[in-house]
């Protein structure tokens, strides 16, 4: 069933990922938890032959599952396909600010840095944040608005995450980078839907209130008429 109001406990996964990559970002280590981590995955990703198509298609298959929830809740339940459109532009929000702020930073990438499984990408295309993970965890989120169905949210967040660690893996993005991307993917679609069905529900409440002030004062008009 499609959900027509964002429940905080069917956010639970969201939450969970939100938690886990604040903490990732603001955690203190010695030499840079972000950057530790991301030599250690980045070496292992040596290991892996062509790791960067592995993650590139778990992209595909993730984007493929949310788009057929986004149709199958376009085609089953019209009255949300307003939500549907509300959710994918917070996707598509989220991917813009995600490039406004890779121009922001200017950050290089650990590839420039050391040897690591994938190719680099060319000078000017930076790391903060992560376009993949931004994706990724956007996708999760249009899921979580538009289906009360938790267990589903939580397979495709474990996927999420495999594109998130994959993009490390293959060397082209640091741990905060996937998870500063992670927060922003998920956090536009969820804000605008929040906005979106609060306004739906200040225009669905007014009328009901006149209607109810309308039915007191027919009913006070029948009552002073019989009398």
């Amino acid at each position: 069933m499609p959900s027509r109001t964002v429940r905080a406990r069917r956010l639970a996964p969201l939450i969970v990922v939100a938690v886990a990559a604040t903490a990732l970002i603001l955690v203190p280590a010695p030499g840079s938890l972000s950057v530790v981590g991301t030599k250690w995955l980045s070496s292992f990703g040596l290991s892996i032959p062509r790791a960067d198509l592995v993650f590139e298609v778990t992209l595909v298959l993730l984007a493929l599952a949310a788009a057929s929830v986004i149709g199958w809740v376009w085609w089953k339940h019209p009255s949300q396909r307003p939500r549907a459109v509300v959710a994918s532009i917070g996707v598509v929000l989220a991917y813009v600010t995600s490039e406004a702020l890779k121009a922001l930073f200017a950050q290089a990438r650990p590839c420039s840095r050391w040897v690591t499984a994938a190719e680099c990408p060319p000078a000017g295309d930076w790391s903060l944040p992560s376009n993949h993970a931004t994706l990724a965890f956007g996708a999760v989120a249009v899921v979580a608005v538009l289906l009360a169905r938790s267990a589903l949210t939580w397979a495709m967040v474990g996927v999420a995450v495999l594109v998130a660690v994959g993009r490390v893996v293959e060397g082209v993005h640091y741990v905060h980078d996937v998870a500063i991307g992670a927060l922003l993917g998920m956090a536009l679609p969820l804000l605008l839907t929040l906005v979106f069905d609060a306004s739906r529900r200040r225009r669905n409440g007014s009328p009901r209130r006149r209607d109810v002030g309308s039915d007191r004062g027919t009913n006070t008009a029948l009552t002073g008429s019989s009398e």
